[in-house]
């Protein structure tokens, strides 16, 4: 009997050792918060997808524009829906081409980046990328794109925001 509680105390022991081993880290994940400070905005914005003039028909595409510098992507982000408009009016004026039911992409992104300049009042996009179909930013394939840390404007502005009030909140005190 007495080998019996040895055995069964030297295995809650061992599950006792590994559980303190791994609550640091875990506490450690779980109590870090994001410096707001210390965020600073991606080049890359991932618009949603939206559905574009193609040939006869629509065809949903998703945009990801490239800023000149990482301090304009707020100011693209402010004016999303006029970035919206412009792509659906200059590809309402020129469809994307559609050849043996296949779209054709090149050149495309030349097309669109005057126009969305235009948009946002000065030259604040730099390139443009185009994906044929909806393209959701989630697990997979698409997480190893060079653009796909962030999901869109909404949490390009929401963290913007959270960095202004640190910043207010620290000059305060």
């Amino acid at each position: 009997m007495s080998d019996r509680f040895k055995l069964v105390g030297i295995t809650l022991l061992g599950i006792c050792v590994l559980a303190l081993s791994t609550a640091p880290d875990t506490f450690a994940a779980g109590s870090k918060k994001k410096d707001p400070l210390a965020w600073k905005p991606p080049t890359h914005i991932h618009m949603r997808p939206m559905m574009v003039p193609a040939g006869g028909t629509v065809v949903p595409m998703t945009f990801y524009l490239e800023a000149t510098k990482r301090e304009r992507t707020e100011d693209i982000c402010k004016r999303m829906p006029r970035v919206r408009d412009a792509v659906l009016s200059s590809l309402s004026r020129k469809p994307v081409k559609v050849r043996k039911r296949k779209i054709i992409l090149k050149g495309l992104d030349a097309q669109m980046l005057k126009p969305l300049n235009k948009a946002v009042g000065k030259k604040y996009i730099k390139k443009v990328y185009i994906s044929k179909g909806a393209v959701r930013m989630g697990t997979g394939k698409i997480k190893r794109r060079p653009y796909a840390v962030i999901d869109g404007c909404e949490n390009i502005l929401r963290l913007e925001k959270e960095r202004q009030q640190a910043l207010k909140a620290q000059k305060e005190k």
